[in-house]
């Protein structure tokens, strides 16, 4: 029997109960109410309640149990489970809900980690080979010039090398975000992809957009390069939009272009999308890709609550 049955069965016996007291004995109720009479009366209504108080913690008490071992289940120790209940098909299937809900939350939080793991080693990889390939070639190539005696090509291969190094640190943290702000970095970033692509790239920014936090900005910023790299990457855009304006309590990112588009279904696993999901995430934000085979283009949405 189902949990709300066995409670409207526990009442409806009560009251039953109750009633058949009044029908089979003789106790009535004039008016007024005689001192006997209401001691008679009080004393079945505490009785009446005492019964179904004990049967309904009875009944309850799965309930307290999932209860307590929810507020017990700890993320840094993965494996608890609540046990099985027998006998109550509702409770049985809310603790099957329950640990299939905790299964679901610790397998994303291994794949995540792994994720962020393998993006920690990708990114060391890949600095390390562009110091190797590009700076440590470039210094090189200045110790030869040096030992040759010729200062002028040794000092542009410095600067080439300095180049470089900068260039490393802006991919990892962009500068422009620390010192000029969210809305002149989202324009360095446009100005810069529109100057290597030559493609059209149209920045809209809100002046007036409500204070964020370092977190935020980071997000926004993030999304917005991705985006605009997928877009130029794999789009074969020829035309491209930045938008960043204040809509209700939200901040929003819109990033579109004109390229040919993909099913969101075929792609929705991807290393990009998915990191731009999982740092929206850390806002409480939402992120948004709709697009369009066969030349329908690419919007990316970002909704940020402030």
């Amino acid at each position: 029997m189902s949990l709300l049955w066995r409670v409207f069965a526990i009442n409806a016996a009560g009251l039953t109960a109750a009633t058949l007291a009044l029908v089979v004995t003789p106790l009535t109720v004039s008016f007024p109410v005689a001192l006997t009479e209401l001691v008679v009366l009080a004393a079945g209504l505490v009785a009446l309640l005492v019964v179904n108080l004990a049967l309904l913690r009875r009944v309850f008490a799965p309930l307290d149990r999932l209860s307590r071992f929810m507020g017990e289940v700890d993320p840094l120790r993965p494996g608890s489970r609540a046990p099985a209940v027998d006998g109550d098909p509702d409770i049985a299937r809310l603790t099957a809900a329950f640990n299939d809900m905790v299964e679901r939350l610790e397998s994303e939080r291994r794949d995540s980690a792994l994720r962020a793991l393998a993006a920690q080693e990708n990114e060391r990889r890949r600095i390390a080979r562009e110091l190797h390939d590009e700076v440590g070639q470039a210094l090189t190539a200045a110790m030869l010039r040096l030992d040759r005696a010729d200062a002028g090509e040794a000092k542009e291969g410095l600067r080439e090398a300095l180049e470089e190094v900068r260039d490393i640190a802006a991919r990892l943290r962009p500068e422009a975000l620390d010192d000029l702000g969210l809305r002149n970095a989202l324009r360095g970033l446009v100005a810069s992809v529109a100057r290597d692509a030559r493609v059209d790239v149209v920045p809209e920014i809100d002046p007036h957009l409500p204070p964020l936090t370092p977190e935020q900005e980071l997000v926004v910023y993030r999304v917005a390069q991705e985006a605009l790299t997928n877009a130029l990457r794999h789009a074969e855009a020829t035309a491209l939009r930045c938008v960043l304006h204040a809509e209700g309590d939200e901040v929003v990112l819109v990033v579109e272009d004109d390229g040919r588009g993909f099913e969101p279904s075929l792609v929705v696993g991807t290393s990009g999308i998915r990191g731009m999901r999982e740092r929206v995430l850390l806002v409480r934000g939402r992120l948004e890709i709709n697009s369009t085979p066969a030349g329908g283009g690419t919007t990316v949405r970002l909704r940020m609550p402030v």
